[in-house]
């Protein structure tokens, strides 16, 4: 079932007030006032493709993977999307008409900030974390264990660890030694850069603000 576009933009779980937000930047206060954006907008400004959402073939792969993933997960789904079994050949194809069309009621929406995950998990081409950066022009610090390069800035990074909860997950962090703590968090950011994790997976916001706040140039 495809609802309205005014149903979609009001009822897919997100209130129609909300104040603008991006999903990586600070929460404004309800009190400030600020031009209101489409969400489609504010994708592109923090470096998403948004995906085709009419009829035809263009990002039919991308799409195809989508469904796949939006019917094994359980997050940050559309309220009101029924989706059809598998039991007949047109079902895929009739089912990505109705993600296309959600999709595209959603991004259209303004102040739909509790709708942003939604909109950045099955609305855009599939990038991981270090493609956004590429985007979005961010720098990211060398992280090659032996080359000098950007140490200043890693030194930054290693001076603002607070000694609680470790910077990125699976670091083995030295209590001492300003160099070996550096080679951490290298290794830390190389892995975490590496992996495969895409704009649909549960773990791409964790990832992307554990990459920025750690692997980026201040």
């Amino acid at each position: 079932m495809v609802l309205t576009p005014s149903q979609m933009a009001c009822g897919l779980g997100a209130a129609c007030a909300v104040g603008t937000g991006s999903y990586f930047a600070l929460t404004r206060s309800s009190g400030d006032e600020t031009p209101k954006i489409k969400l489609s907008e504010q994708l592109v400004k923090d470096g998403f493709t948004l995906l085709n959402f009419e009829s035809g073939n263009e990002h039919q792969s991308e799409w195809t993977t989508i469904l796949e993933k939006y019917k094994a997960g359980s997050k940050e789904k559309f309220e009101g999307l029924n989706l059809l079994g598998d039991g007949e050949a047109d079902h895929a194809n009739k089912n990505i008409a109705s993600l296309k069309g959600f999709c595209k009621a959603l991004v259209g929406a303004t102040d739909v900030s509790e709708s942003y995950n939604k909109a950045r998990r099955w609305c855009v081409v599939p990038k991981k974390v270090s493609e956004i950066f590429t985007a979005l022009k961010k720098t990211v610090l060398k992280n090659e264990e032996s080359p000098a390069e950007d140490n200043d800035q890693w030194k930054i990074k290693i001076g603002s660890y607070d000694g609680k909860a470790l910077p990125i997950s699976g670091v083995t962090w030295p209590q001492t030694g300003e160099t070996e703590q550096i080679k951490a968090l290298k290794k830390g950011c190389k892995d975490l850069l590496a992996k495969d994790v895409k704009t649909y997976d549960d773990a791409f916001g964790e990832d992307y603000r554990t990459a920025e706040r750690w692997c980026i140039a201040d």
